[in-house]
């Protein structure tokens, strides 16, 4: 598979998280407190790890640099809109994350914290996957050469194994399937 096809696919499981994390903010919403924590931390460790530390890993790492070598900007350009973002994700889990904490001590108006969190989380991955989607990637298709692709495939697996860790991949996924399960269907 190609690097550019990973990191679509890895989007699809992206959004399938959020999915599950909208119904469940949905059900705060409704109820003004929060059932299911342990699939909370579950998706919560799932932002942190898969979608941050391996996802935003290799664009970060690897695919941003790739792209800045054949002139794409990073300041004012779109690498700089990408990297804005993530700080921007990384900001609204550590605002679910803090939320949880507080709920769990006992303070219920910390759910509805958490669901605003929640729902800012997935308006900005949302808009966030459609631009890498539909702009950034298309033109990494265009502009970088078959061996640089060859390359940022390798340091995918790469970062994948280093930053998460053998099988962790697979782990994700079952959860995930056991997730969509429980909310989607």
């Amino acid at each position: 598979m190609d690097p550019i096809k990973d990191l679509k696919t890895e989007h699809e499981a992206v959004r399938m998280t959020l999915s599950i994390l909208e119904k469940i903010s949905t059900d705060i919403d409704r109820s003004g407190r929060i059932a299911g924590g342990d699939h909370i931390d579950a998706l919560l460790e799932f932002f942190s790890v898969f979608v941050d530390k391996c996802h935003h890993g290799k664009e970060e790492k690897l695919l941003f640099p790739a792209l800045e070598e054949v002139g794409v900007g990073k300041e004012g350009g779109p690498i700089g809109v990408m990297l804005a973002e993530h700080r921007q994700g990384r900001e609204l889990v550590g605002a679910m994350r803090a939320a949880m904490t507080k709920y769990r001590q006992g303070e219920a108006a910390a759910a509805n914290r958490f669901s605003e969190a929640a729902k800012a989380y997935i308006d900005l991955l949302n808009r966030h996957i459609e631009k890498e989607n539909n702009v950034l990637f298309s033109i990494a298709e265009r502009h970088l050469p078959k061996d640089t692709l060859s390359e940022l495939k390798k340091g995918f697996d790469r970062l994948e194994t280093e930053e998460i860790g053998t099988g962790r991949h697979a782990e994700f996924h079952r959860m995930l399937e056991n997730l969509e399960e429980k909310y989607l269907q």
